[in-house]
């Protein structure tokens, strides 16, 4: 049986107009109310460029993609990054396509540099 990793996010103000959901753990079935409440959370603070930050995530479920894509849907005119620097992760997004919603990064620095 796969042990249970927790779960830790922070939300991070790099730039005026930038926020970072900074993901540390599983973003699974378990973790995903809390995700869910602060994406939800850092889009109503209405930034201009909203990075989620999931290269500290160790596993991405589908709950975790439902999550994203609802928060996508919500961000409207916000710009929204992924940082991910696992290839199976970063797999899965151009699998399901989601790459064309999402503009992932192999870095934060590259999200920012992006950003700002």
């Amino acid at each position: 049986m796969k042990s249970h990793l927790p779960f830790r996010a922070e939300i991070l103000r790099p730039h005026e107009n930038v926020a970072v959901l900074a993901v540390d753990g599983d973003l699974d079935v378990y973790a995903g109310p809390h995700f869910k409440e602060l994406f939800l959370r850092v889009i109503a603070e209405g930034p201009r460029d909203l990075i989620v930050d999931l290269s500290k995530a160790t596993t991405l479920d589908s709950t975790g993609l439902g999550v994203l894509v609802s928060g996508a849907k919500r961000a409207g005119a916000s710009s929204l990054a992924i940082v991910c620097c696992d290839q199976a992760m970063s797999n899965v997004f151009a699998l399901v396509g989601l790459d064309r919603i999402f503009s992932v990064f192999g870095s934060r620095a590259a999200a920012l540099a992006a950003a700002c």
